[in-house]
Order: C-alpha cells, then sequence, then structure tokens
C-alpha cells in the first residue's frame, strides 16, 4: 500500500525520473498483496492488482536514494544488509514523531481485518505526507530542476 501511495503522491514528477518500489525483511518472491491490501487501495483509487512481493536485498538498499521501513526492526534490517549506505534508511514514522520521542512505526496489517487495513493505510499516507517535501526536495535539487 505504501508504494501505490507514494506513487500518487508522487505522480505528477517534474522529472519524471522517480523509481519507486516496496520489498520486504521477510518477503517470498513473487505473491500477490493480500485480498484486503487490495480492497484497501481500491478504495482509495489505487490498484494492487499487480503487485508482486520482493524480499530486499543488498543490491536494493545501496542502490536506493531513500528507504522508508515500516517497523524499527525492517529498518535495522536493511542498515545489516549495507552498513555503507545506513544513513539512507529511515523509519517511515521518525518525521511524525515528537521531538525527544521515539517514533512509533506501522505494523503490518497481515492477517488482521479490513479496519486495521484502513487504519494502517490511513497511518501510512500520513507519515509519507511528511516525507514528500523532504522527497521532492531531493528530487528536484539530484535533477537540476531549481
Amino acid at each position: 500500500m505504501a508504494e501505490a501511495l507514494l506513487r500518487s503522491m508522487l505522480a505528477n514528477d517534474p522529472t519524471g525520473n522517480v523509481e519507486i518500489g516496496s520489498a520486504g525483511t521477510g518477503a517470498t518472491d513473487g505473491l500477490p498483496a493480500t485480498s484486503l491490501a487490495i480492497t484497501t487501495a481500491a478504495a482509495h483509487d489505487l490498484d494492487l492488482s499487480a503487485h508482486r512481493s520482493r524480499a530486499l536485498t543488498p543490491r536494493m538498499v545501496r542502490e536506493a536514494d531513500l528507504i522508508l521501513a515500516m517497523e524499527s526492526h525492517h529498518a535495522e534490517w536493511a542498515r545489516g544488509l549495507a552498513p555503507d549506505v545506513r544513513d539512507r534508511i529511515h523509519l517511515i514514522a521518525e518525521r511524525s514523531a515528537e521531538e525527544g520521542m521515539k517514533p512509533a512505526g506501522v505494523t503490518d496489517p497481515i492477517g488482521g481485518t479490513a479496519e486495521d487495513y484502513d487504519d494502517t493505510f490511513h497511518r501510512i499516507r500520513s507519515h509519507l505526507l511528511r516525507w514528500l517535501p523532504v522527497i521532492r526536495d531531493a528530487i528536484e535539487r539530484r535533477e537540476g530542476v531549481r
């Protein structure tokens, strides 16, 4: 859901040169999104029908400009895969945390109810909105748009 949400938020990228992907620390390659994830995303005009899971690899971590992990143990796993780029790996909730407070991650709703998926969707959206200015600024600086 996070990948589809961020894609929709950056749909008007002025450079047309942004790649967004998702991968899991415990994922099996090639599995579709859960039916509740597909239904939840569809309720917000996002299509997950073609989504397939991917396991996070050291290469993916090294090639990414930014990794937003859902939970702190996901961020630590990614940092362990490529310690040399650990500064690119962040908890999605860190921009939302109160100053001096440890940010709470976003728990995977798998196995939960439709309400759990909807709550997760809205939490992800809220956190991504706080990252959007940072992402747009980085894109524009990288591409020389400003």
